[in-house]
């Protein structure tokens, strides 16, 4: 994000018509723990820092460490909720959001934090997410079945054009519920759902690719034999990274890798016992359990299509 001199003038206005130093310093130790107002300021112990001092040092280092989001997260907090047992309406709040929205980002009310306008730009953390932090998610995973047989058979043109088109009914497919490539290596990959009922919007991806796939098989596609796929939808706590290398040795990955080996398989969908949990009655019970229902991990939606 790009942080205009106008922004960055208002939030450290935000701050000092809004709460005394005391409070700033409160603040600026929930975003970076341990920050030390006297030491990145460079006044003496003994010295009172000026409230413009500290707000401008405060909003600058926070900047600096890649936490401003947090920041008017925690300024939003304040306003509506209090700090520290007391409220604090804050100043210049609704000028702050709105230029934050000039800049291609919207607050995302329901699960309080910001994230990046989908019409103007999409990355794989969805300009929210940070390096080495934990979240909830859920993942789809998608493979093509007999992918080494379909390179060898066909020719690489009708292979490309075969996969860029499983790729759109992919994309298609998450496009419309926020999800993200996290791994995409041409035979298959891993999207990631983190908003709203993220079990169910991977879940409703995963059934909708099944169908457009069934369809796509009937219409336009180039292989003599239907293009068959495993899907399988997991969820689960994970450590946001770009390294694609470690976010492959994960334990999410590993519970994924092992539904792809044991229980995926062609015309049907295999999800886990968290995912299904999250999952509204009427779509869950379309999953029967693999093994004993009572102790049951994973569960199958098989996608009956011919009698």
């Amino acid at each position: 994000m790009q942080f205009t001199r106008n922004l960055v003038n208002i939030s450290a206005r935000a701050l000092i018509e809004s709460m005394d130093v005391r409070d700033m310093r409160h603040l600026a130790k929930r975003i970076i723990p341990g920050y030390d107002l006297q030491k990145q300021s460079g006044f003496p112990e003994s010295f009172a820092i000026p409230s413009i001092d500290a707000a401008k040092q405060i909003v600058g280092d926070i900047i600096e460490s890649n936490l401003y989001f947090q920041l008017i997260q925690n300024l939003i907090h304040m306003d509506q909720e209090g700090f520290m047992g007391k409220k604090i309406p804050i100043s210049y709040l609704n000028d702050i959001i709105k230029e934050i929205y000039n800049n291609g980002y919207l607050f995302d009310s329901d699960d309080q934090i910001f994230v990046e306008n989908p019409k103007i730009q999409k990355t794989r953390n969805w300009g929210a997410l940070q390096d080495e932090e934990s979240y909830s998610m859920a993942f789809l995973s998608i493979d093509i079945i007999g992918n080494t047989k379909i390179v060898q058979k066909y020719s690489k043109e009708i292979v490309e054009t075969t996969y860029t088109e499983l790729k759109f009914i992919v994309q298609n497919a998450i496009d419309k519920r926020n999800g993200r490539f996290w791994l995409w290596e041409g035979d298959g990959g891993v999207i990631a759902f983190f908003f709203g009922n993220k079990n169910e919007a991977a879940t409703l991806a995963a059934m909708e690719i099944a169908n457009n796939l069934f369809l796509y098989n009937r219409t336009i596609c180039k292989l003599t034999e239907p293009l068959q796929i495993r899907i399988s939808v997991h969820s689960g706590i994970c450590e946001y990274t770009d390294k694609i290398s470690y976010f492959k040795k994960m334990g999410i990955m590993k519970t994924i890798s092992e539904m792809e080996k044991k229980h995926s398989k062609g015309k049907s969908i295999c999800i886990s016992y968290p995912v299904r949990m999250m999952l509204d009655g009427f779509i869950s019970n379309q999953f029967i359990p693999l093994g004993s229902s009572s102790t049951s991990k994973f569960y199958r939606y098989n996608l009956e299509w011919e009698k």
